[in-house]
Parts: C-alpha cells; structure tokens; sequence
C-alpha cells in the first residue's frame, strides 16, 4: 500500500490495551479542553463555523446534517441558523435509548431546538416516539426509480 501499510484490526489480546489507551486519551482530551478558557473556546467555534460555511461544499449542498453541541464542544447554534437561512435541510441525530443505534432526522427551524426534551447527558433531541423525516430514507436518490440498480 503506498504511502503506508494496510491498517489491521487488532488482536484479541491487544484489544485490553487498546481500550486502556483510548480511555488514557480521551481523559486527557477532557482535561485539555477544561483548561480553555471560554473567550478561546468562543473563538475556536466562530473560526471554525466561518471555516465551514464559507466551504464551496457546504455552500453547493442542500441538505445538512449536524450535532447539536454540548456545553464543552464547538458550538453548531450558528452553524444551525446558516444553514436555515440560506434555505437549506438541517437533520439533526436522534439516538435510540439502550442501543447505539441513531438516525438523522430533519429539523423545522432554528428555534425549533430551544423546544425539544433533553436526553441524561442533557442534549436536546427529537423524542423517540415522534415521526420525523428521516435523512436517509427520504434522500433524493431514494426517490429515483431503482436507484440501487
């Protein structure tokens, strides 16, 4: 493989390690993001929200899909009201309680989140009994006749 070699699974006894490393950085990531300062993480989300809105990708596509943020990641609320204003889908992830399993549903409006129920880890989320359009199934090319042919 050019450039590097292949990337193997791990074996099952390199998997105990594996998940000790993982947790060892993902503490550590916890600690460093703690340290910011809000005025820094403020600044990191503006320089990273221009980033993407100015994207020719972003700016070509119809349809988006975003997190909605808790309080120590990057803040996606501008993000949000961008992609309702230039008239844009917005799905947002809807996560099935005891499973791992989530959908992208679509989302109304920008102020449409400040009204839905928050999950245990206080995020706000579509409620699981509601029926809500679902990105990938109502994908225009799911739409095509034999798309799949």
């Amino acid at each position: 493989m050019e450039g590097g070699g292949a990337l193997l699974a791990p074996r099952p006894g390199n998997m105990a390690a594996l998940r000790a490393a993982k947790k060892a950085l993902r503490l550590e990531m916890k600690r460093k993001v703690a340290a910011l300062s809000d005025a820094e993480k403020r600044r990191q989300t503006e320089a990273v929200s221009r980033r993407l809105i100015a994207h020719p990708k972003y700016q070509n596509c119809q349809r988006i899909a975003v997190f909605l943020s808790m309080s120590d990641e990057i803040q996606t609320e501008d993000i949000i009201k961008d992609v309702f204003q230039c008239g844009k889908e917005c799905f947002i992830p809807r996560y099935k309680s005891g499973s791992n399993h989530m959908d992208m549903v679509k989302l109304g409006s920008a102020e449409e989140i400040h009204r839905l129920p928050l999950t245990s880890w206080s995020i706000r989320q579509p409620a699981e009994d509601g029926s809500l359009e679902e990105a990938l199934t109502s994908a225009p090319w799911n739409k095509l006749k034999n798309w799949r042919k």
